[in-house]
């Protein structure tokens, strides 16, 4: 079949004509969808922020009904969501070293340190960062807490810079002139220690017992009530000295077992221990918490001329004081708590402990709504 160059220009003319008829139709389709494609993404961030809130309501209401069931007669709970809390802190630490085959050991610390710290809570989590005000000491120090009724979980990260001094010898004499090494105080820049650790347990008088109450401000104990704690622990310790920087007397009667360059453990515990919270009067609490541990150590020793593993079964020993004012809009309170760590091999034994008392005042703040308090 062939067209005449007539009709070919016929048809041509025709497409064309039809196309410019189609044209505004398919242009006014394309905005339409462009805009339906748009309205759609912006609904996006709305669905994010929507399933994010359910997601968060639903987690609340889970912990409420599952881990945060209270006797409100003897325990007023959390009336707001939020707390600011500032806190002076004032810590204490020690190590002592020594070696049992020779009768020698070595006790460093450094001095005490003063600290100031801002710690914010919502609900159930408490968070914290605190600095140095001597500015003389390179220390990091943070902390993360979760507290309900039922279940606790405590993080800590420490680091202590090289700032220690030498408080007590025994078993060092002089080679030249036999006498007892009496130190003198001195600073001695050989040392350095980091610590990091997390505390899980569980109160079994949770309903008519309030934890939080003593360590969180957040719930007020209006009858006083006791309980016994189960917790587990794990903690990393690393302790760097440099025997080198001893005066050469030390250095040169120094016991092999106690001349090292590293140690880091890892310690697995049990603890099981009571609390009790006294109800001075309304608003005023005293508590006393002693949990001890029993714990499994896995430990690295570094030397100049080897490397040794270690894994045995010591006791440990976590204790808390605290006297809180809570009126459950402001509070004000004082706080001391106090670890001790024990390691003990033929040859070598560690005792450690740090202890810190905190001094703080708060406000709580955001009331829960009406229907949250019930």
């Amino acid at each position: 079949m062939t067209y005449s160059a007539r009709t070919i220009n016929r048809i041509f003319r025709l497409t064309t004509l039809l196309t410019l008829m189609l044209l505004p139709s398919v242009e006014s389709l394309s905005q339409e969808r462009s805009l339906i494609d748009s309205l759609s993404l912006m609904k996006i961030p709305g669905y994010i922020i929507d399933y994010t809130q359910k997601g968060i309501q639903y987690t609340k209401d889970a912990i409420d009904k599952h881990l945060d069931e209270k006797d409100t007669r003897s325990i007023t709970p959390d009336l707001y969501n939020w707390r600011f809390m500032l806190q002076y802190s004032n810590h204490y630490e020690y190590y002592k070293f020594s070696a049992r085959n020779k009768e020698q050991s070595i006790t460093l610390s450094p001095d005490n340190c003063n600290k100031l710290g801002v710690y914010v809570g919502w609900r159930w989590i408490f968070l914290g960062w605190s600095f140095d005000v001597d500015h003389h000491n390179t220390k990091t120090d943070w902390k993360f807490n979760f507290y309900t009724s039922k279940v606790g979980i405590d993080v800590y990260h420490r680091k202590t810079g090289e700032n220690f001094k030498l408080r007590k010898l025994t078993g060092f004499k002089d080679p030249a002139t036999g006498n007892n090494i009496i130190p003198q105080q001195t600073l001695f820049n050989g040392m350095s220690v980091e610590q990091t650790g997390i505390n899980l347990y569980y109160i079994f008088n949770n309903k008519r017992f309030s934890y939080p109450a003593a360590y969180n401000q957040s719930t007020n104990q209006r009858i006083s009530c006791g309980s016994f704690i189960l917790g587990c622990t794990y903690s990393r310790q690393s302790f760097n000295m440099d025997a080198t920087k001893f005066e050469p007397a030390i250095r040169e009667t120094m016991a092999p077992s106690i001349n090292f360059n590293q140690i880091k453990y890892h310690d697995y515990s049990i603890n099981a221990g009571y609390s009790y919270n006294w109800v001075l009067k309304k608003d005023w609490l005293a508590n006393i918490s002693l949990t001890p541990a029993i714990g499994y150590k896995q430990s690295r020793i570094k030397s100049d001329e080897r490397q040794s593993i270690f894994k045995n079964i010591n006791a440990d020993l976590v204790s808390r004081l605290a006297l809180v004012y809570n009126n459950t809009r402001f509070f004000v309170g004082l706080s001391a708590v106090m670890h001790t760590y024990t390691y003990r091999r033929e040859a070598l034994s560690i005792i450690n402990g740090f202890g810190v008392l905190n001094v703080y005042s708060g406000i709580n703040l955001f009331r829960k709504k009406e229907k949250s308090e019930k």
